[in-house]
């Protein structure tokens, strides 16, 4: 049976390709690629797609499922607006660079681009996400998931290939003032606490320690880390990037604090997971904590109230006000308030 099940996914005319990769039948005629070397999968069946996640007018994310003579294979694909290929590129320097599948720090193995689609396949890793153990797994499980995920960010930093646009501090400065001023637009007391919240972040910058860039993945969070035997791969490449590293630190930290407060009803119900967290990344001994992780992570907090308010998720008033409340006490505590 051919199976397309596109929840929340519909034709976008800015992803041209996007029907395409949602219909089984056109999608199994460009797969056809994979009978051919290196794959050369025998008997090409019947083809199930299924959307993951959709973000209009720029990505969706789709599971497929492929029937062949060997069994059912089943792959990851990203159909993009526009610029899937260097993504694509970047993961396979990536897995040419000591992050391959065999390596016990990885990312999914990147297996084709089409360019005619826009479309990026890749291997489906088979494991648990560090979101689910770090959410409903017992104490080992939680323990694993945040020391895994700060060693292969450690990792990251320290071995992977620069690749993409340097972040620089005067453009992220500009940017976290027009994500402020759209929050501050909600009113009182959003407006207060989002203009205090970013002249702290202007003096903080001022004072960041220099530190050496690296190659940055842009969306670290528990959610993007899987966790498959003793291998730990990272996923979701779409903002990679030349950042300091502790921009991935700051918003890991960030995001298991807000994964806490949708889940467990308080930012601080993980903080024991995001202390040992920093504690693994930290050992490595990389110059920046006192200064520079504070920065990243109050500035996470104005990016994910940006995209709260554009999302208007359940309770986003109410999640707005809290990564405001959280980035300010963060610049006033330091890191010592994770």
């Amino acid at each position: 049976m051919l199976l397309s099940e596109a929840v929340g996914a519909t034709a976008d005319p800015q992803i041209p390709s996007l029907g395409v990769v949602l219909n089984p039948i056109e999608l199994r005629k460009h797969l056809k690629i994979f009978t051919r070397a290196p794959w050369r999968w025998q008997n090409l069946g019947d083809v199930g797609v299924r959307a993951l996640r959709f973000h209009s007018g720029r990505r969706c994310t789709v599971e497929i499922i492929v029937c062949t003579s060997a069994g059912a294979q089943t792959l990851v694909g990203k159909v993009y607006a526009q610029n899937g290929l260097p993504i694509y590129e970047t993961m396979r320097r990536l897995s040419q660079s000591g992050f391959g599948p065999e390596a016990e720090y990885s990312v999914p193995t990147p297996l084709a681009f089409l360019a005619e689609l826009q479309f990026l396949l890749q291997e489906k890793v088979k494991g648990e996400s560090a979101e689910e153990l770090l959410l409903t797994g017992k104490e080992r499980a939680r323990i694993s998931a945040a020391e895994r995920s700060a060693r292969w960010l450690a990792q990251f930093h320290a071995a992977a290939p620069k690749a993409g646009l340097e972040l620089h501090l005067d453009s992220y400065l500009a940017a976290l003032e027009r994500w402020s001023r759209r929050v501050s637009e909600l009113g009182e007391p959003f407006t207060t606490k989002a203009r205090q919240l970013f002249h702290r972040l202007e003096l903080a910058a001022a004072a960041l320690r220099p530190i050496d860039m690296c190659a940055g993945h842009g969306d670290f969070k528990p959610q993007h880390v899987i966790l498959a035997g003793n291998r730990t791969a990272t996923c979701d490449w779409d903002r990679f990037d030349v950042a300091d590293p502790w921009r991935d630190v700051g918003r890991y930290v960030i995001a298991l604090k807000r994964l806490a407060l949708r889940h467990l009803g308080s930012l601080r119900a993980l903080n024991d997971a995001g202390e040992l967290f920093l504690k693994t990344y930290a050992a490595t001994g990389r110059p920046g904590m006192d200064r520079n992780l504070p920065f990243h992570m109050a500035a996470t907090c104005v990016q994910l109230a940006k995209y709260d308010l554009s999302q208007q998720a359940t309770n986003w008033r109410e999640e707005i006000a809290a990564l405001l409340d959280e980035g300010l006490c963060i610049l006033e505590e330091g890191y010592a308030s994770v």
